[in-house]
C-alpha cells in the first residue's frame, strides 16, 4: 500500500510539473505567443484578450524573468496584433520578436500612432 502511495503522489507531482510548464511556454526567456482569433492570443493553453495579456506578461516578467515576447505564425496575426505585442514589450521594457517563414525576426511596429482625441472648444 505504501508503495502504491508514493508512487501515485510521484505521477500526480509529474503530471502537474508537466501541466505547469504547458501553461507559460517560455524558451530562452522569451514568451512563446500565438496570434488566435481576432485580437486574441494563444499562450500554452489559454487565450487572453490584450487586457488580459498585457497583465498576464507583466506578471510573468517579474515571477518568471521573461525578456521577450516572440509572436509565432507571425505571417497569421493581424497588424492589430502586432501592434499590442509590440507596445506590451515596449511597455515591459522587453523585447519583442516575430516569427516569419521559420525565422525570428525583431517585430517592428509599423502601426501609426493614434490620433489625439479631439477636445471640445470653449467660448
Amino acid at each position: 500500500m505504501r508503495k502504491f502511495l508514493l508512487m501515485s503522489t510521484a505521477a500526480a507531482l509529474l503530471c502537474l510539473a508537466g501541466a505547469s510548464h504547458a501553461r507559460d511556454p517560455i524558451d530562452d526567456g522569451k514568451l512563446l505567443v500565438k496570434p488566435s482569433g481576432t485580437n486574441q492570443y494563444e499562450v500554452g493553453e489559454y487565450r487572453f484578450g490584450k487586457a488580459e495579456f498585457f497583465g498576464y506578461v507583466g506578471d510573468l516578467k517579474d515571477s518568471k524573468k521573461i525578456t521577450g515576447i516572440l509572436l509565432k505564425r507571425g505571417d497569421k496575426a493581424s497588424a492589430e496584433q502586432k501592434h499590442i505585442i509590440a507596445i506590451t514589450a515596449k511597455t515591459q521594457q522587453i523585447d519583442a520578436f516575430i516569427e516569419l517563414d521559420g525565422k525570428v525576426v525583431p517585430l517592428v511596429d509599423d502601426a501609426p500612432p493614434a490620433a489625439p482625441a479631439a477636445t471640445p472648444e470653449t467660448h
